[in-house]
């Protein structure tokens, strides 16, 4: 029973973060001078600054530039608040298969072999694989072949604003949350929800998430947009056409427009914000910072 009570507190943290980490492979990186824009209006000011969802020591700390603007606001605002432990146990709940349904019965049976075959590589039971849908599955997947790796889910910079908002009382908002995002990936069509878990299978198989990791960790100390946007199309590489764009505009454009919509509220306002999203989202024509150009505010790179 300790054996089992010590691995489901294991698999809660890590899919905690899971949940945040809406593309399997951004979320390493190492370095202290990641993406950060200044956007103004012309009653307020939001900073919005790139993360990565899990990380290492030498992240740290962050350029004078990232830690300037997060103490010149008044509020802090995330993806999803990976605090939240009520919100993270909803989501969770939402992701997963209800008895005697599971995901046996919802992939096709080669995949289904393959998640069998790899779960012991990165230590999740197939018992445990099989009560998940196949987005979180997923990035379960993902998150704990990074972990495996030596990443520290403790360190990722969500968790890190997050606490420091806590402890200086900054208010948290959240420009989606954790349950809202799941529902976003279940409602994603079946093909596209297998496209996703068969992606992560074969990275992780293949060793290719090593290598990305590597990539994208110098694309994100040095702050090089062009560098991480090619990593993000290279995702989706080996899937179908249709499958391949369909992902993409779930996973990042129709969620920048809509976090952009979000931000573009809090230049309404009067107090600064700072917007910590995944670097992914603040990069190419359809990111963050462009949407908001496009509208009409003013947006420099710090």
């Amino acid at each position: 029973m300790i054996v089992r009570h010590t691995f489901l507190r294991g698999l809660r943290d890590g899919l905690a973060l899971a949940l945040s980490l809406l593309s399997p492979l951004l979320a390493v990186a190492q370095g202290s001078t990641p993406l950060i824009y200044e956007v103004r209006s012309e009653t307020s000011t939001v900073y919005l600054f790139g993360t990565v969802h899990v990380g290492t020591r030498a992240m740290y700390p962050l350029s004078p530039q990232v830690e300037e603007a997060f103490a010149a606001s008044g509020v802090l605002a995330l993806e999803a608040n990976p605090l939240d432990q009520q919100e993270v146990a909803a989501a969770m709940a939402q992701a997963m298969y209800k008895a005697p349904d599971d995901l046996a019965k919802h992939v096709s049976a080669p995949l289904f072999d393959q998640v069998k075959s790899l779960s012991p590589r990165v230590g999740l039971p197939i018992e445990y694989a099989r009560k998940m849908k196949p987005h979180m599955l997923a990035m379960t997947l993902a998150m704990m072949e990074i972990q495996r790796l030596g990443y520290d889910a403790g360190l990722g910079l969500d968790v890190h604003f997050a606490q420091r908002a806590m402890q200086s009382g900054k208010p948290i908002l959240e420009l989606e949350s954790m349950e809202g995002q799941m529902k976003l990936f279940d409602a994603l069509p079946a093909d596209l929800q297998e496209g996703m878990l068969q992606m992560a299978v074969d990275t992780i198989a293949d060793g290719s998430v090593e290598k990305e990791m590597d990539a994208l960790l110098k694309a994100w100390a040095a702050g090089d947009a062009t560098a991480i946007h090619t990593i993000i199309l290279r995702e989706t590489e080996g899937l179908p056409e249709l499958v391949a764009q369909e992902l993409q505009a779930a996973i990042y454009n129709r969620r920048n427009e809509a976090m952009a919509q979000q931000v573009a509220g809090y230049l309404a306002g009067k107090d600064p914000v700072f917007v910590a999203v995944g670097a992914g989202h603040l990069t190419g024509d359809s990111g963050i910072p462009e949407l908001l150009r496009r509208r009409g505010f003013s947006v420099r790179r710090l």
